[in-house]
């Protein structure tokens, strides 16, 4: 029994890592399983700081520039009161944000760890398909999640 465990957590892989608090700059969160993705989503559904409303996610079978810095951006906003989100998904020349089922008409601020970071208009979602759009990205190797349709931005 002892062994099979072993075995078990052997095979646990580091898929991503994620940045939502101020100390998780130097010291990114490890996202090995779809219950890590639900722990940060969670952690910004319940927090009531404002800066700390998004993460940043860093898929690890995606590319590192020569610069050292990862080839993407994947960044995820939430609202915890109106429980819907967006997600800005950026790589090589490539920009897209979430599309979503509403017309706002304005853009919308959400922070990662007091940075600002902000959001093209008509981007939310119901939370429930940002976490599943996450959790794609994450297990998919950082590819563009097909589960929410996107829409190119500047």
């Amino acid at each position: 029994m002892a062994l099979r465990a072993a075995r078990k957590q052997a095979e646990v892989e580091i898929k991503a890592r994620a940045q939502y608090e101020t100390g998780h700059w130097f010291q990114p969160q490890e996202i090995e399983t779809p219950e890590d993705v639900d722990r940060v989503i969670d952690f910004l559904l319940s927090t009531k700081e404002e800066y700390h409303s998004a993460a940043k996610f860093i898929s690890l079978n995606r590319n590192i520039l020569p610069s050292g810095f990862p080839d993407h951006e994947f960044i995820v906003g939430v609202n915890p009161v109106h429980r819907k989100g967006a997600i800005i998904f950026g790589y090589e020349a490539f920009n897209f944000a979430t599309l979503g089922d509403s017309e706002s008409g304005e853009e919308i601020l959400y922070h990662v760890a007091g940075h600002e970071a902000y959001f093209p208009e008509n981007c939310e979602l119901p939370v429930d398909h940002i976490r599943e759009a996450v959790k794609e990205f994450v297990f998919s190797g950082g590819e563009l999640p097909t589960c929410v349709t996107w829409k190119p931005v500047a």
